[in-house]
């Protein structure tokens, strides 16, 4: 029996930031290795993550995200993708030539503050260039989502309040225009404002004004229903379809704040990582969601797993036989997590990585990087805390993740 579970493990990524630098070796602007995308997919499948998906953070990342999928993805390591402006780019909205990346903030809040939309033509024109890309690619079966799109007010170094309100809006009305395609959310220190806009989409709402003339955009009639529409009095109306799905990742907040998300749609779902584990607050958030409404990922290349975090002791299956300053998970349940790997991948910093023969990398991960084979470690903090068998929770969140992004 013990086998037969074991044989059923399996997981998926729902947040893999596979455009990010550093894994074409890229750290800070400087080159310290190769490109080892294809080593690190390598580890994904030996540590049983067959589907991954990846997130969109710019214009520039969601296409470059469009690219990757479709030249990794093989039959067993299925590779997705989302399409969308992440809070902390929304400055290319406003902002002609600026090749905005997630890895590229202002670090300037007193400028950020004084942008504004100036040129209303450009930001209209950016608008439509995401509002095209996502048409473009909307047959296409590995594109899973619209995000990642929402606000983080732990940020105001990359973009403004202001700014990030706006934009978020903005898309969400894009959003409506597939409303079968499900929503990637991102939310920090804002709960209050995120769910207000998203009251505002899921009872629907008149846009008098529409800025950016997204009337233009709305098919007369309808081919699908919820789609905007236009009332007698030539304004656009919006609402989301009631089973359209959305997931608040790498959530990070309060037990109260995750159930106010919750409590929003039968569709609504929260997804957590490294991060969403740091204290005993975040811990009181696993204790408290159920399993139907869990997703799980890495956010990799960040959000990994410390031993500063509240966390780390829940990767031990027995606190009492260990010392967590110097014993190895590992060796005290983490295993049963892989069950394809013998010994845990060999860990060097990213300029010893070029220093190892190439036929060795597929066993070694960068030290300080996150990336896919660690969802494992997530869902064995998950596993006990519930104090449930990892084969439970990977089931379990299996099955909510593919009725959400599809298997």
């Amino acid at each position: 029996m013990l086998r037969k579970m074991s044989q059923a493990l399996k997981y998926y990524d729902i947040g893999l930031n596979l455009s990010d630098p550093m894994y074409q070796g890229i750290y800070h602007g400087k080159k310290y290795h190769e490109c080892d995308i294809k080593h690190l997919l390598h580890r994904a499948k030996m540590a049983r993550v067959q589907n991954m998906l990846l997130t969109g953070s710019s214009i520039l990342e969601s296409k470059q995200v469009v690219q990757l999928s479709h030249q990794y993805h093989t039959d067993e390591t299925r590779l997705y993708y989302t399409l969308g402006v992440h809070p902390c780019c929304v400055n290319e909205f406003v902002l002609d030539g600026n090749q905005s990346t997630i890895d590229n903030p202002t670090n300037d809040i007193e400028f950020n503050e004084g942008l504004d939309i100036t040129d209303i033509n450009f930001t209209k024109s950016k608008i439509r260039e995401l509002f095209e890309l996502i048409n473009e690619r909307s047959q296409d079966p590995q594109f899973r989502a619209i995000g990642e799109i929402g606000l983080d007010y732990d940020r105001f170094y990359y973009s403004s309040k202001k700014m990030q309100l706006l934009l978020f809006e903005e898309q969400l009305k894009l959003s409506c225009l597939f409303p079968e395609k499900p929503l990637f959310l991102h939310m920090r220190n804002c709960c209050s404002d995120f769910v207000a806009v998203l009251k505002k989409f899921l009872i629907g709402f008149t846009d008098s004004a529409d800025r950016f003339d997204l009337k233009e955009l709305i098919d007369i009639p309808r081919r699908v229903p919820y789609l905007p529409w236009i009332n007698e009095s030539g304004e656009v109306c919006y609402k989301f379809s009631p089973n359209r799905r959305f997931v608040t990742h790498s959530f990070t907040g309060s037990v109260t704040e995750m159930q106010e998300i919750l409590s929003l749609s039968d569709y609504s779902y929260i997804g957590m990582n490294g991060c969403s584990f740091k204290t005993e607050e975040n811990i009181n958030c696993v204790k408290s969601i159920p399993l139907n409404k869990l997703l799980l990922e890495t956010d990799a290349p960040w959000c990994d797993i410390r031993r500063t975090h509240d966390s780390y002791k829940y990767l031990f299956s027995d606190l009492s036989s260990c010392k967590l300053e110097t014993d190895d998970p590992w060796n005290f349940g983490l295993s049963q997590a892989y069950p394809d790997i013998q010994k845990w991948f060999k860990s060097v910093k990213r300029d010893r990585l070029d220093k190892n023969p190439i036929q060795d990398r597929d066993n070694i991960t960068i030290k300080s990087r996150n990336e896919p084979c660690f969802l494992g470690h997530v869902a064995s903090v998950v596993a006990r805390v519930k104090d449930l068998p990892i084969e439970d929770v990977a089931s379990q969140v299996w099955e909510v993740t593919c009725d959400v992004y599809g298997e």
